[in-house]
């Protein structure tokens, strides 16, 4: 017999070798497994724009809360979804609300999300809908009161980040109250579709174009194994630096960089570093409408 796909199960791409592993899918009394949750170390700086340049970068649906971009590195380490392996990522999100014709959420917009490794850019683009983006992101680099970041592509160093530990944020109130009013994240997924035969590969429309949402709030499952440590956040103050690329710097994401790069600070909120458990529990994204 040859291969037949299992109902109720959730495939990856390549589907030849069955439905993918727990946690992706349920458990056989339906129940998600929840693994070790991640032990992460953020770095984030958030600055003020131009409200128009973010506004042209909104679906349908979406409406700016603040001309305010976020950029937030983090390490995900020991995570039990990944045999308690560790990699790094970059968020980079504006303040937004979203209403619709069900739903009526505010929350951070994903713009786009850089990661180190493979299978949490697969998996997350394909069944969440994440913006994610491969880099070589590597670690943090902590001395004399800093924490410093950066990130490349094809050997090109397309972001610099500092924190400076000492420093006194310019405006922690906004960003503790940006921070309190999200209600989780947002995200667009979009698949071109392959054409149909004969058909200009441009012209072969989409296989699915939806905004989708990640709530922030968790509860704990009964039975849940596992305690989550008090957050820790210093707020403190920093810097971000996105470097223009050349098309041959980023041949085919050159367009992202040199929109990113283009943002210009008209004033720096602040920083903070953040140490947390994150449950690594996605089963509650859901498609917005």
């Amino acid at each position: 017999m040859g291969f037949k796909f299992q109902d109720g199960k959730i495939y990856e791409m390549p589907v030849f070798f069955g439905p993918s592993p727990v946690p992706k899918n349920p458990l056989p009394d339906g129940t998600y497994q929840l693994n070790k949750p991640a032990d992460v170390e953020a770095a984030t700086v958030m600055f003020e724009t131009d409200a128009d340049r973010l506004e042209a970068l909104l679906p349908d649906g979406f409406t700016l809360v603040a001309p305010v971009l976020s950029v937030a590195v983090c390490e995900f380490g020991n995570i039990g979804n990944f045999a308690g392996n560790t990699y790094y990522l970059i968020n980079i999100s504006t303040p937004v609300r979203f209403d619709g014709s069900r739903d009526h959420v505010r929350g951070d917009l994903v713009l786009a999300m850089y990661e180190n490794h493979g299978e949490p850019i697969l998996g997350g683009r394909d069944l969440l809908g994440y913006s994610k983006i491969y880099a070589d992101i590597p670690r943090f680099k902590k001395d004399a009161g800093t924490v410093r970041a950066s990130a490349f592509t094809w050997d090109f160093k397309f972001m610099d980040m500092r924190l400076d530990l000492d420093g006194t944020p310019d405006d922690p109130d906004l960003m503790r109250k940006l921070a309190a009013e999200s209600e989780g994240k947002f995200n667009y997924k979009y698949i071109q579709a392959v054409p149909e035969k004969g058909v200009d590969v441009a012209k072969g429309g989409v296989d699915a174009s939806y905004p989708v949402f990640n709530p922030k709030a968790w509860q704990a499952p009964e039975g849940y194994a596992f305690a989550l440590k008090k957050p820790e956040t210093q707020m403190c103050s920093g810097t971000v630096t996105f470097h223009k690329p050349a098309p041959e710097d980023m041949p085919f994401y050159w367009h992202i960089g040199t929109c990113l790069a283009s943002l210009p600070v008209r004033r720096y909120l602040g920083a903070q570093h953040s140490l947390y458990n994150d449950p690594c529990d996605y089963t509650h994204v859901y498609k917005l409408c």
